[in-house]
């Protein structure tokens, strides 16, 4: 066991798309494992990128999870989330940003996201137990090129916002 200070993650963050898809057929989806491999070289080529975050597809070509956190999208006004059967794992984080937005009337649903979804994108974040709610301002291919420019909008706000009320009111939830 290792223990040392947190430090603040930016206002924002850059994501790059991973060249190595999730096997979201895998007899090891969904599961934490000490088998980190995987997840610690697509970081390390995001990082290469100028990234601080690798966002991965799976084989079907849709939208799976980053290295360390979940993926969220805003289309056309409704926040949406790849579902488990994607590949992702359940982060305990993204299961609070459902949960919280569907009881606060916000639109969200978990759906089967194509990776040119992006394009379309109106919002993007990502959610972690470190991170909470963390607006992206950018996502890259994988040699680093821009997919998605982009900036924190009002949903955005209004989730890191709730996220952020409800997680103080119930350190336990």
């Amino acid at each position: 066991v290792a223990a040392s200070p947190g430090t603040r993650w930016p206002e924002t963050t850059t994501l790059a798309l991973s060249p190595w898809p999730r096997n979201e057929r895998s007899p090891l989806v969904g599961l934490k494992s000490t088998s980190y491999a995987e997840n610690v070289l697509a970081l390390a080529r995001a990082r290469a990128t100028g990234a601080g975050e690798a966002l991965m597809a799976n084989l079907a070509g849709d939208l799976c999870e980053g290295t360390g956190s979940n993926v969220f999208l805003v289309l056309e006004g409704r926040v949406l989330t790849p579902p488990l059967s994607s590949g992702c794992l359940a982060g305990i984080t993204r299961g609070l940003v459902l949960e919280w937005c569907a009881e606060a009337g916000v639109d969200v649903s978990e759906v089967d996201l194509p990776v040119a979804a992006l394009g379309s994108a109106e919002e993007v974040f990502v959610t972690s137990s470190t991170r909470d709610v963390h607006p992206v301002s950018q996502v890259l291919d994988a040699g680093g090129a821009p997919v998605w420019t982009g900036a924190a909008g009002a949903l955005t706000h209004r989730i890191a916002a709730l996220f952020a009320e409800r997680a103080a009111a119930d350190w336990n939830p």
